[in-house]
């Protein structure tokens, strides 16, 4: 097996193109990743709207379930403003087609160096510089998307706590409701047997 040497500019290539590639794959795997805010906030929004309608229609709940409601709903859109930041496209670099390197530089070089090797190392060089330019716009990108994409998490988890307390509550209240009805449907058959 070779040395492998930073001095070697087909080595340097081989690793950057590796970590360009690290990059996109991790990009494609935090979007990939959407579907888990997806689930959190499907099984939020099953009770948003009883939740909803038992606070601002029906005004049944204490102080304490509107501050929670309140936590919740704060909690629940810091965290869709990061969903819809994570969803932004963003530019990601690709690399330039090849043809500019073997055409464009390779012309431009032969026409004031006369030394083949000379200009095989120029036309690496260059493509390095390319190349190391892609990774760190990439990596840039990779790391803003996922800090995104955790906030968004977090948030939505989060928020989770106040709603399963104002679930809690709406649950409850809606047994209370039914056992009231029934008790007024059976005294009201206690008095029809009655008479």
């Amino acid at each position: 097996m070779p040395e492998k040497s930073f001095y070697d500019l087909d080595y340097i290539i081989e690793i950057n193109e590796q970590r360009l590639e690290q990059y996109n794959n991790a990009y494609d795997k935090v979007l990939g990743r959407l579907t888990n805010l997806i689930l959190i906030y499907s099984t939020i929004t099953i009770f948003l709207l009883p939740i909803v309608q038992d606070i601002f229609i029906t005004r049944t709940f204490h102080w304490f379930l509107y501050a929670c409601f309140s936590i919740f709903a704060i909690l629940f859109i810091i965290s869709l403003v990061f969903t819809i930041r994570l969803i932004i496209p963003a530019e990601i670099a690709y690399l330039e087609s090849p043809k500019k390197y073997y055409e464009d530089y390779r012309l431009i070089y032969e026409q004031t160096i006369t030394n083949q090797d000379e200009i095989k190392k120029l036309l690496k060089a260059s493509y390095i510089t390319e190349l190391e330019s892609a990774w760190e716009t990439n990596e840039l990108i990779f790391t803003k998307k996922s800090s995104f994409y955790y906030r968004a998490l977090v948030y939505g988890l989060l928020s989770a706590i106040p709603y399963l307390i104002c679930i809690g509550s709406h649950i409850t209240q809606k047994d209370d409701k039914i056992q009231k009805v029934q008790l007024v449907n059976l005294e009201k058959n206690i008095k029809l047997h009655s008479n």
